[in-house]
């Protein structure tokens, strides 16, 4: 990916720098898509992705703290559709990171560091309605229920943005990745699933989550 069609990109996430704007929540759909339809606007996929052997494996940590597993799955969904992978070094504190191509890694923390900030504050304001404050005491599950909600609807935004477009092939990782994550001989890690308890929760996260494509798109 060109420097133009990063800073493009990045340029958009800046836009979505606070999460209580109405208009800054299409800004993670939109950057996908900026994205994808530069890689299969190129005249010659698989020249890009020849060109791109030249281009550096990096390991970034994106998150540095306690265990919380909405973070595993979100660092998953961003993974599957941003062209990176994923896991985590176990300690104290753990560390999420991504592997990938320096510019495809740089654009996947951006949009995992957005996406978390959203999650959470969209979460937030759901505990904060009159009828979730009266009616339930357990908000920590609550508020996991609504994330799980959230991503659930989040992945399928991505998944139906790919689908319509077909960018199914501007999505495979590049071999150089695949290369230096299979020497890495990374091993299963702990269960992140979710049991979903209260379905209100859920899908008041979920319709949240899918409305990243029914916002008006955002110029640049």
């Amino acid at each position: 990916m060109d420097e133009k069609a990063k800073q493009k990109i990045v340029k958009l996430l800046a836009l979505a720098n606070d999460a209580s704007d109405e208009e800054s929540m299409s800004a993670l759909a939109k950057a996908q898509e900026l994205m994808l339809q530069h890689n299969i606007a190129e005249e010659d996929v698989f020249s890009y992705k020849h060109e791109q052997k030249s281009e550096a494996v990096i390991k970034t940590i994106i998150y540095q703290g306690r265990p919380q597993k909405w973070l595993y799955r979100l660092a998953s969904i961003i993974s599957e559709n941003f062209r990176v992978r994923t896991y985590y070094v176990a300690g104290s504190p753990i560390e999420l990171r991504f592997v990938g191509v320096e510019s495809d890694v740089q654009i996947a923390q951006i949009i995992f560091d957005y996406a978390r900030g959203s999650a959470a504050y969209c979460a937030r304001q759901f505990l904060q309605l009159p009828e979730i404050k009266r009616k339930y005491k357990r908000k920590w599950q609550l508020k996991q229920d609504y994330i799980e909600g959230y991503l659930v609807g989040l992945s399928k935004t991505f998944r139906n943005q790919v689908r319509t477009n077909g960018y199914e092939i501007a999505l495979q990782v590049p071999e150089i990745v695949q290369e230096e994550v299979e020497r890495m001989k990374l091993v299963p890690g702990k269960d992140t699933s979710h049991q979903t308890k209260n379905n209100e929760a859920f899908y008041s996260g979920y319709a949240e989550g899918i409305r990243f494509t029914e916002r008006e798109q955002l110029s640049v």
